[in-house]
């Protein structure tokens, strides 16, 4: 009897899924597209969203939220989706398959438990739980030669920050204040200074192309929105030190917490981590300048993955 090892990690922007037998990996966007007012499911990830662009019949659904899943259906859509995408030709009715599902260090049980019977409805034999912080460790340890250190994964919509040491967190959290915050309050900038209302969409390109902790960044981009007094399209363009106190008063939030977290360590720890210091992932830390301001406002050393968004599910394989 064949026995697979399957890692996944159901983020809300992206799921992605390795099988750890052979060290191949995938993801897809978090996404499915409902055929309008029924409840069938018609596409999956980036087909949803073509569909979605070009059929205004269908209706989207986010499955995963903050880690959690909100949608069993669109859920179960998208796991089975990457199944057959990496192992459906290995798979038999006399296989198995284990999942190690990589969650939020603040998750509760009961959002665990959703998570179990989502996975064991579509066949697997087992599944365990490891906290993103301490996923992130066996590369980012590996990586940075470290032995130790304060891990901070950015992602979509949750923060996980945590002391890692000997495999395990030692004290840490998750917040809800991520990048589909901080692209918030860039169009809340924007329509307070400007009186236009960019969509979603223009506020990440901001934050992908403009926005830095570089003081002396020159950058600018053109954004379009709607003028919120007359209703029409407008268009502007935005520097980057314009959106700087933006991003400045959002990251010291990550500064606060991480100062509290370094309070908390025994002695000993707390040295140790100052020698190794932080080490960031998730797509958060494409983020400008983040790892110079975080060294500087903190006194600790600051390093970035060489691919922060894919760090977890390599982590996993590679372990």
């Amino acid at each position: 009897m064949a026995n697979y090892e399957m890692i996944f990690d159901m983020g809300s922007a992206y799921m992605s899924a390795g099988l750890k037998n052979d060290g191949f990996s995938d993801k897809i966007p978090s996404v499915v597209a409902y055929g309008g007012e029924s409840t069938q499911i018609v596409a999956v990830g980036v087909e949803a969203l073509r569909m979605a662009a070009h059929n205004g019949g269908v209706r989207l659904s986010h499955p995963i939220l903050e880690g959690v899943i909100i949608d069993v259906e669109g859920a179960k859509a998208l796991i089975s989706a990457l199944l057959e995408r990496l192992c459906n030709y290995k798979l038999s009715a006399f296989s198995r398959y284990n999942v190690a599902c990589v969650v939020p260090c603040g998750m509760i049980s009961s959002d665990k438990k959703t998570i179990e019977t989502t996975f064991l409805g579509l066949g697997a034999k087992q599944v365990s739980f490891i906290e993103t912080p301490i996923a992130d460790s066996f590369k980012l340890f590996k990586d940075f030669r470290a032995r130790q250190g304060i891990i901070m994964d950015i992602g979509y919509d949750c923060t996980d920050i945590a002391a890692v040491c000997a495999s395990s967190i030692v004290a840490g959290c998750t917040l809800y204040h991520s990048g589909k915050h901080l692209t918030e309050a860039i169009i809340s900038r924007i329509k307070t200074k400007y009186l236009i209302q960019l969509p979603f969409e223009q506020g990440e390109h901001l934050k992908k192309h403009c926005v830095s902790l570089y003081v002396n960044d020159a950058s600018v981009c053109a954004v379009t929105g709607q003028n919120v007094q007359s209703g029409e399209q407008e268009s502007v363009n935005v520097s980057s030190k314009e959106l700087y106190d933006t991003v400045v008063d959002f990251v010291r939030k990550y500064v606060k917490i991480i100062q509290s977290i370094m309070v908390t360590l025994p002695t000993d720890v707390a040295a140790a981590i100052r020698g190794d210091g932080i080490m960031l992932c998730g797509g958060g830390a494409h983020l400008a300048g983040l790892d110079m301001f975080l060294q500087n406002e903190l006194n600790l050393p600051v390093r970035v993955a060489s691919l922060p968004e894919d760090v977890t599910i390599i982590s996993m394989l590679e372990a």
